[in-house]
């Protein structure tokens, strides 16, 4: 009993912490149905594809000779055509860390591949779990390695509340939870953990630990193995580090057993790829890839797109630490954090997709999270009462302004791929209703369209909380109706940000009564180059169904929200492809 205690007590503040989040997500952020998309798919499916659907080595048949072998995995889109087979392009590693709660989903499902995907909710929820998991373990790490520099309680508390609500991780554990970046987050803080450790009492078990998590942060994403690069910051200073290297290099058997442990790890997908195709060795990324010499350094820390300070700015405030380091003249310290930093950040920004597709922020900066905040915790510790609280402030809006971000992410207010410094300054903290799908307008390239039909609507005046028809129209005499792509209705405006007003388009089948089309943007949305300033502002309606040469009828409704509603030269355009 008291060993439990003791447990429960090495863990309480970090339990608390956890359950901290899990109350934003609840109440604010809001939950998600999916976990499991995008990238996430491709590095879960190893499971499914193993456990459920025992199809991982494609029976050894081409997609000729057997193709209902291919259809559960042909829509899932992260298959590689390899060969006469398809090839998982994501590594396992994520996989790995997620099966015990994969695992733990089958038997309380009875999971089978008759009466189960292992994409259910149930599965989509464990996924949530093992994020949330992960980075509990990621915080309780980081709180063991704070300790190994005599930190103070309150330093430690307040790192790792920066770490789970003021970084984009709150958004990578619940909406994004099946990417690999918490996961490796919490093997790459758990190697610096051990490294430590090691350094420290020069355990072999500490050494083999160290190599097992090297191996298993290269399983999950080998671009980040250059966090070994941390290991001389964590010697302290360069006589230690010269001394542990004299002393390895002494060991030989020591460092064969570590290399034999790392290799055994990274050879699971060596042989995973071999039941696949026949081969041990596979680049699943097809022409994506790295460009050394043309690191996006800039853009990767400064962007409006996807800057890592732009969307993380409390790791700015972390930076803060350097100054320190170069006043205190610990220059060792400094040199050697800018190391890794430096190999990260090059990594991270010749990735040719440097800003790493449709996601929240930099996430290939997630895993090294505990970088950051190591030597933040180191500087703010030694801070006086004062200085902390010229730190703490800020960081208490940088929280503020992450949950936010998080939610309007999450909420379609962010764009996921697309953000400049307009876009960004647009929606800036703003979480309500009419901002959410604001900034993503499909884009129409009008040079492959022509204007088959335009009827101009005219000027109106309507007066405060009014639905107004402005237009009602039968489709009888429209050219080419059945080769309509889409209508277009176009108005000059001001667009006040606080204005709440709405546009309603409609299209209705007349022989059948019935709704072909309909939709109910915010007039805001109209806006194309700001607010409240007076432009042309246009909205694209697309019906989900080509038109016949039936009757339609086409009505625009406008409904004044936020006080009388002027509009000028309102214009209905109907647009075909050339």
């Amino acid at each position: 009993m008291q060993s439990v205690v003791r447990i429960v007590r090495s863990i309480f503040k970090e339990i608390l912490i956890i359950f901290l989040l899990i109350f934003v997500i609840n109440n604010y952020i809001g939950n998600v149905n999916v976990t499991i998309n995008a990238d996430a798919i491709g590095y879960y499916d190893y499971l499914p594809s193993i456990f459920i659907h025992h199809d991982l080595v494609r029976y050894n048949a081409d997609q000729n000779n057997a193709p209902a072998k291919y259809e559960r995995i042909n829509p899932l889109g992260v298959y590689l055509s390899y060969k006469n087979f398809k090839v998982n392009r994501y590594l396992c590693g994520t996989a790995i860390l997620e099966s015990p709660f994969f695992f733990i989903t089958c038997l309380s499902q009875g999971a089978s591949a008759d009466s189960h995907s292992g994409y259910e909710r149930p599965y989509q929820r464990a996924i949530f779990y093992a994020a949330i998991f992960y980075l509990f373990l990621t915080i309780f790490l980081l709180k063991k390695l704070l300790e190994f520099y005599n930190l103070k309680g309150s330093t430690i508390v307040f790192v790792q509340l920066l770490l789970v609500l003021g970084t984009s991780v709150t958004d990578y554990v619940n909406y994004e939870a099946g990417f690999s970046h918490v996961y490796s987050l919490a093997a790459i803080t758990a190697f610096i953990y051990f490294a430590k450790k090691y350094l420290l009492g020069r355990k072999y078990s500490d050494f083999l630990f160290t190599s097992a998590l090297l191996g298993l942060i290269i399983l999950i994403r080998p671009v980040n193995g250059i966090i070994v690069f941390i290991i001389p910051f964590l010697a302290g200073s360069f006589p230690k580090l010269r001394e542990e290297f004299v002393f390895l290099f002494k060991k030989p058997l020591r460092i064969a057993a570590g290399i034999l442990v790392i290799l055994l790890i990274v050879s699971i997908q060596s042989m995973l790829w071999y039941l696949q195709t026949g081969e041990f060795l596979l680049y699943t990324y097809g022409d994506v890839g790295f460009d050394f010499l043309k690191p996006e350094l800039v853009n990767v820390l400064f962007s409006y797109r996807k800057g890592l300070f732009v969307y993380t700015p409390v790791l700015m405030l972390a930076m803060t630490a350097l100054i320190w380091l170069a006043v205190k003249r610990r220059y060792y310290e400094l040199l050697t954090w800018l190391l890794i930093f430096f190999a990260a950040t090059y990594v991270i920004s010749s990735w040719k997709c440097w800003y790493y597709g449709g996601s929240f922020g930099l996430r290939a900066f997630i895993d090294y999270y505990a970088v950051f905040f190591l030597v933040f915790a180191i500087m703010f510790d030694k801070l006086s009462v004062w200085l902390k609280a010229i730190f703490v402030i800020p960081a208490l809006f940088m929280i503020y302004m992450n949950i936010v971000q998080t939610y309007q992410f999450k909420e379609f207010i962010l764009n996921y791929s697309e953000m400049n410094k307009e876009k960004y300054w647009t929606v800036f903290l703003k979480t309500d209703d009419k901002f959410k799908g604001l900034l993503w307008k499909k884009n129409y390239f009008y040079q492959y369209y022509l204007v088959t039909d335009e009827i101009s609507i005219g000027d109106f005046s309507i007066p405060a909380e009014t639905d107004s028809v402005i237009l009602k129209v039968s489709t009888i005499g429209f050219k080419d109706i059945e080769k309509i792509k889409f209508f277009q209705v176009q108005l000059k405006y001001d667009f006040p940000v606080k204005n709440d007003s709405r546009i309603y388009f409609s299209i209705r089948d007349v022989k059948k009564d019935s709704l072909v089309c309909y939709a109910d943007p915010y007039l805001l949305h109209f806006q194309e180059s700001g607010f409240n300033k007076y432009q042309t502002g246009l909205y694209n309606f697309e019906p989900p169904l080509t038109l016949t040469n039936g009757e339609y009828e086409i009505k625009i409704v406008a409904s004044s929200r936020s006080g009388k509603l002027d509009l000028h030269d309102v214009r209905l355009k109907a647009y075909k492809p050339i």
